[in-house]
């Protein structure tokens, strides 16, 4: 599984929706994601993942810059 369907998978759980509605470009904002729902999901992936993910760098818009940001933390961590 790849960062963006586990990221998907985790927003389309948490917020009871289909995730195939879930795309890249959708926004965190759109999705009706709040900071702390985003915070859940990266909490989540920081577990799944093994990575930390630094708080200043959590500056995500959209569900591409959050699997960016994952893939990014990853690549370091290899």
């Amino acid at each position: 599984m790849n960062s963006f369907e586990m990221v998907s998978n985790a927003i389309a759980k948490k917020l009871e929706i289909d995730v195939a509605t879930i795309k890249p470009e959708s926004t965190l904002e759109e999705l009706g994601l709040d900071s702390l729902d985003t915070f859940d999901i990266i909490f989540e992936a920081e577990d799944k993942l093994g990575i930390k993910v630094p708080n200043d760098q959590v500056d995500v818009k959209t569900i591409q810059d959050m699997t960016n940001l994952l893939d990014q933390l990853l690549a370091k961590k290899a």
